[in-house]
């Protein structure tokens, strides 16, 4: 029922336990930093399709239901996620899922780094990055992953700009490397 709510209305709302639950407002600094987040694992997303000669196929999304569990139902909406390429007619559920990211701002913090990190880990999504911002753009990155049949997150690293020009270096899910600059409210030109 809750996929059948018009899109406009549903943009604003989340479906945890069975309960609809409305989303915070959020600020033009926190819609870019997860914008930008998204493009550039889509770049990188990309590079990897070519690389693999299309054996691999990545799509990422910003603010779309991802459904973790259907009873009771729960459905979030990550700031910027990349996932498997899936069909236009299937809805993106936790198993498409390879990294849920997350733009910190005052009133989602605690349900961000509590409710979601354990959310995404009991779903099974392999990798959540918790982003802060400033004014400049991206400032922190978090990086949490699932690591040895553990049951939720291991905390495997986290970059601030002040450490060097790169946000993000990784080898997995695949390599990529994301420059602090990419992920600034108002790019350079």
């Amino acid at each position: 029922m809750f996929l059948e709510i018009d899109g406009d209305i549903r943009r604003d709302l989340e479906i945890v336990d069975g309960f609809v639950v409305p989303r915070e407002q959020r600020r033009r600094e926190h819609q870019k930093v997860g914008t930008r987040l998204s493009l550039e694992l889509e770049r990188e997303a990309v590079r990897q399709v070519r690389r693999t000669g299309g054996a691999e196929c990545y799509e990422t999304n910003t603010e779309v239901d991802v459904l973790l569990w259907e009873v009771p139902a729960t459905a979030r909406k990550p700031d910027a996620v990349l996932h498997r390429c899936i069909p236009d007619f299937e809805q993106l559920a936790a198993e498409h899922c390879i990294v849920a990211a997350e733009v910190l701002s005052t009133w989602s913090g605690r349900r961000d780094r509590v409710h979601k990190l354990a959310d995404y880990a009991d779903a099974g999504i392999p990798h959540y990055w918790l982003v802060s911002f400033d004014k400049v753009g991206a400032l922190s990155i978090e990086r949490h992953a699932l690591t040895g049949g553990r049951r939720g997150y291991a905390h495997i690293g986290t970059t601030h700009r002040d450490m060097g020009p790169v946000a993000v270096t990784v080898s997995d899910p695949f390599p990529m490397e994301i420059p602090w600059e990419h992920l600034e409210i108002a790019p350079r030109v």
